[in-house]
């Protein structure tokens, strides 16, 4: 059997993970706004929960651009099997790519979003995830495929096959 999810106003979502919440009290600290999104998925039979946080964090240090100062992003998954035991329960950061990313970019840059990706999980029969890396209130951007086996193991790698990549 293959994977779906039960989109819950995806639309929506896509539209928000962009948007900047507010200037800071800090004169002209951007910050992006938290964005929670839970789905039921089935994959393989199985099914999970899946419960994604994006929260701009003050423990991250700032990246400064031509469009200001920002706040950097930390996002928490955590995919929980139907049983209540947790698949996988992981903050990310933009370090978790580091690998992937020259030290300018990785420097310069701000971790956007994740999100659950139904079309991948469906094709390759794991939880598959899309996360991207941004340059600030541009489309340059990085994407990146993250994948959880059913044992719990996370692999993440460079899409190179979508995204406005910078020149770095």
């Amino acid at each position: 059997t293959g994977c779906k999810s039960e989109k819950k106003n995806a639309e929506e979502e896509t539209r928000r993970i962009f948007q900047i919440e507010s200037v800071d009290e800090h004169p002209g600290l951007q910050r992006m706004q938290v964005l929670r999104t839970h789905q039921d998925v089935v994959c393989k039979g199985a099914k999970f929960q899946v419960s994604i946080e994006r929260t701009p964090s003050d423990n991250l240090p700032h990246v400064k651009s031509d469009m200001g100062l920002f706040v950097d992003n930390e996002i928490k998954v955590k995919i929980v099997r139907e049983n209540g035991k947790a698949l996988l329960d992981k903050t990310f950061t933009k370090n978790d790519f580091k690998a992937h990313l020259s030290e300018k970019y990785l420097k310069n840059s701000i971790l956007v979003g994740l999100a659950f990706d139904d079309v991948r999980t469906a094709e390759n029969n794991q939880i598959t995830l899309a996360a991207s890396l941004s340059y600030p209130m541009t489309d340059l951007y990085i994407p990146f495929t993250l994948v959880v086996s059913q044992d719990g193991k996370l692999s993440i790698s460079k899409d190179e096959e979508m995204g406005g990549a910078p020149n770095e």
